[in-house]
């Protein structure tokens, strides 16, 4: 059985700084702006370590923020959307464990960076305005996939969720509480085939543990922000992540 120890004394004090930061980049993410920032977290950890360590790492710690993030946003999400959105989102769940040996994660983040990038440059060209038409579900059904796949993947399924959910319109707080309890479902999905896979491994899950009194910091700076921020400001700042979150993509995909 390995120790927590053991676990500890097989990374540098700089891991752990990292996946530390990590942790609160994902709380703040999830908590307050679904997800739109979070991209930066599998790859800081990844940069010290490998893209497995990174998601067996990151996944208990995911569902510890949705469960403390439960009990802020679980009266605010939209019913109608998650009914659309949640059954596309475990397919692409499936289609990730399926897939998972055969696409190249380079392959799948150009694919995905670049379309977020397309979107932006949609969205500068298109703006949004409070007459324009809602999104159509076939967008809502393909986004939902996308999201499940990506976020099998490499824990990044915030982005294309922000393609559909953006024009929607939506309050900040029922934005991020929608985005909160969709990734919930999502994740717990996650465990059965990251066990199957051979993802989840005893050493990583115990460092996990220990990265646990850090998950309520990150929640609750994220729930400050999207009380707090009007619909602007906060849309502005979800916009910044799907930037950075689509050039990140693409370069670590080109490389």
């Amino acid at each position: 059985m390995i120790s927590l120890v053991q676990a500890f004394n097989d990374h540098s004090p700089v891991f752990f700084v990292l996946a530390a930061i990590s942790v609160v980049i994902v709380g703040i993410s999830k908590s307050g702006f679904g997800a739109g920032i979070g991209f930066l977290a599998v790859p800081l950890i990844a940069s010290f370590s490998s893209l497995n360590l990174a998601l067996s790492l990151l996944l208990p710690i995911l569902l510890a923020i949705d469960l403390f993030g439960l009990t802020i946003y679980i009266k605010h999400f939209d019913k109608k959307l998650m009914k659309l959105m949640l059954p596309c989102g475990l397919a692409g769940i499936t289609l990730g464990a399926i897939f998972f040996n055969m696409i190249s994660s380079a392959t799948l983040s150009i694919m995905v960076g670049v379309f977020i990038l397309a979107f932006l440059l949609f969205r500068l060209a298109f703006p949004t305005k409070p007459t324009s038409p809602k999104p159509p579900k076939w967008l809502g059904v393909l986004m939902s996939g996308l999201a499940g796949f990506t976020s099998f993947i490499a824990h990044n399924g915030g982005p294309p969720m922000a393609v559909y959910m953006i024009p929607q319109k939506l309050p900040p707080m029922t934005y991020a509480a929608t985005l909160s309890i969709f990734f919930t479902v999502i994740n717990l999905s996650k465990w059965g085939p990251y066990a199957y896979l051979e993802i989840l491994r005893p050493g990583e899950f115990l460092l996990s543990l220990a990265l646990l009194p850090v998950v309520p910091i990150g929640v609750w700076l994220g729930y400050i922000l999207a009380k707090r921020l009007s619909m602007d400001i906060y849309y502005k700042i979800v916009y910044l992540g799907m930037l950075l979150g689509g050039v990140k993509m693409v370069m670590d995909g080109l490389q």
